[in-house]
């Protein structure tokens, strides 16, 4: 509704003049935009979806990495049980390195089991989060269509009954797709979230 309603206002202006009018960010930032090009993205549903799905992926990245120093800090989880952890560095520095470098199919994997949940926990699981991420990856490189990697990764992720994208197959993102892939990413980060916390604190 907030969306109609958006494009509704923008598509509305009333604007005469056929010189170029440039969008900036009323707060200050770089933020520059030429009204067509604003227009245009706003109007293709799945062009703005690709624009607004990478930070959903993002927060879930964020939270990983403030669950990883929880579990360290506040729950007393070794350093070891995170395979691949900086065990020098200072443990937030450790856990952003480590987040980042690791695949998600790893650390999810392992901040589930610490948290005595399992990918099976949530609809969607390990393939549903896999997908999710290749996506936004293929999306932030602005790739169109699954390549051999992300489909070879997507294997990885997935059991004999799950079907694959072929190769070449364009990449769907249209409301739909995005409210599915963004449902699972919450439901990744819900069962993440309530594991640790219903692990006993440290003294």
């Amino acid at each position: 509704m907030a969306l109609a309603s958006y494009r509704t206002y923008v598509n509305g202006f009333p604007i005469a003049s056929e010189a170029p009018l440039v969008i900036t960010d009323p707060a200050g930032s770089n933020f520059k935009c030429d009204l067509g090009e604003f227009t245009a993205v706003l109007n293709d549903g799945q062009q703005l979806y690709r624009v607004l799905f990478p930070s959903y992926v993002a927060l879930v990245e964020d939270l990983g990495r403030e669950l990883v120093e929880t579990l360290h800090t506040g729950k007393g989880i070794p350093r070891a049980a995170f395979a691949g952890l900086d065990a020098v560095v200072p443990i937030d520095q450790a856990a952003e390195h480590w987040i980042t470098a690791t695949p998600v199919e790893v650390w999810g994997a392992t901040v589930l089991k610490l948290g005595g949940r399992k990918w099976s926990n949530f609809k969607g699981g390990r393939r549903g989060v896999v997908e999710a991420v290749t996506i936004r990856n293929l999306c932030a490189h602005g790739i169109p269509v699954f390549n051999q990697r992300a489909l070879n990764r997507l294997a990885t992720a997935s059991t004999a009954k799950q079907p694959l994208p072929a190769l070449g197959d364009p990449i769907v993102l249209d409301r739909a797709a995005f409210v599915r892939h963004v449902g699972i990413l919450r439901g990744f980060a819900r069962s993440m979230a309530d594991g640790v916390a219903n692990l006993a604190d440290v003294p």
